[in-house]
């Protein structure tokens, strides 16, 4: 525990690089930080003073809010490389999913996606990364000092430690539970084993067009899950021909420069299609459906509206006793999904159960939904096409099959 180096009135608290790929580790690794956080309040409370999260202020005046910073470690300057781009091209949706307004008791919401970033002006978004070198590195920082007036590397979203081989990121808004931290970890250590999969098969990250990069971002900040992401689609679709080619053993498709073909999504949609294409990541981790419910709660919950620790202590904000101790249990419950879990179970306990029993079979099969769709269809029968079972026989549309004309041209 320490003092913020340029907010007095923050403390921050860190962790020295803790492996947390298995279900015993996590469990271990937060009830020590729990711990730690109880001690604090306790402190803080002898000392005529509480313990209060970022963004909240129990007497009125707005406390200034922060970041979680994590470090992901990699096992070697390719595979950091690829993290790095994986993580830029997901970054508006992790803003989108950690950011969060402040509030003060009996005051209005604040109804922004991320405070902390909206008022920051140390924060760059990620730049593509062809290479890790030092000497590469040393140019992208020339050209941010040149083009924006900042020289280091730490200013951006997602940056490469220089020396050690790890992962900064820090575009993550500080949470007002562990639980929520918990998920967030699991979530960036998921990406961390897709970029070390993406290294094994050979496959790198391409670029993401950095105008589109910086909008989509620019809309997670200002509007949260409620904003409309654009996505290029032509990248995902040369993706899609590059496997395909080397399914069937032939050399990569080459596809001519085009301008982007642009498309908006809701970004709660884009949320809900990247974690069920970490499940596979997830289950590796041996991840449970509660330990990831803070995310499953901003887009599987009945009426589409995402509920978070935060939407739990403003309902406590009307009394003014019970906001406090509110506080500093959402800070020190070290379970997984922590007051969560218990308001998803007390105020959906149908439909919120069965969300849990359909994330904890998905999760143990380790399939994403599209991936068990495709294994629990039929096959299709020996010999036969889809457009053929739609028609009957390869030719015409009253089923005769092609051949050749008597003047012997193919019809």
């Amino acid at each position: 525990m320490e003092q913020h180096p340029r907010r007095q009135e923050l403390l921050r608290l860190t962790t020295p690089m803790t492996w947390l790929g298995t279900r015993g580790a996590r469990r271990e690794g937060f009830d020590a930080l729990g711990y730690a956080l109880d001690m604090v309040a306790t402190a803080a409370r002898q000392a005529g003073g509480m313990l209060t999260a970022p963004g909240l202020s129990l007497g009125g005046s707005a406390v200034p809010l922060d970041g979680d910073t994590h470090w992901l470690e990699t096992a070697d300057p390719v595979e950091q490389e690829v993290l790095c781009n994986l993580l830029r091209r997901h970054s508006p949706l992790l803003i989108a999913i950690a950011g969060r307004g402040s509030f003060v008791r009996g005051g209005r919401r604040d109804r922004i996606g991320s405070r902390w970033l909206a008022d920051s002006h140390e924060h760059l978004a990620a730049r593509f990364l062809a290479s890790v070198t030092e000497r590469h590195l040393y140019r992208v920082q020339a050209e941010l000092r040149r083009r924006d007036g900042i020289s280091h590397l730490d200013r951006m979203d997602v940056a490469p430690v220089m020396g050690n081989g790890s992962v900064l990121v820090r575009c993550l808004d500080a949470q007002t539970s562990l639980a929520e931290t918990r998920a967030h970890v699991l979530l960036l250590s998921a990406l961390a084993l897709r970029a070390r999969s993406m290294v094994k098969e050979g496959r790198r990250e391409g670029p993401v067009s950095q105008r589109l990069l910086e909008e989509n971002r620019a809309r997670a900040i200002s509007d949260g899950l409620r904003a409309g992401m654009v996505e290029d689609k032509r990248p995902r679709e040369r993706e899609r021909e590059r496997e395909r080619d080397r399914d069937r053993g032939r050399r990569e498709h080459q596809v001519r420069d085009a301008p982007p073909d642009e498309r908006k999504i809701p970004a709660r949609q884009a949320v809900r299609a990247l974690l069920d294409d970490l499940v596979p990541e997830f289950s590796r981790l041996d991840a449970t459906p509660e330990e990831i419910l803070p995310l499953l709660c901003l887009v599987e919950l009945p009426g589409g509206l995402p509920l978070r620790a935060q939407d739990l202590l403003t309902r406590s904000a009307g009394n003014g006793q019970a906001l406090p101790e509110a506080v500093r249990t959402a800070l020190t419950d070290s379970r997984p999904g922590g007051l969560l879990l218990d308001a998803v179970l007390a105020e959906y306990p149908g439909s919120g159960q069965l969300m849990l029993n359909v994330w904890r079979e998905a999760l143990e099969s380790g399939l994403s939904l599209r991936a068990r769709r495709d294994h629990d269809r039929p096959p299709a029968r020996s010999g036969s096409r889809p457009d053929q079972r739609r028609r009957g026989r390869a030719g015409d549309r009253r089923g005769r099959p092609a051949g050749p004309s008597k003047g012997g041209k193919q019809q």
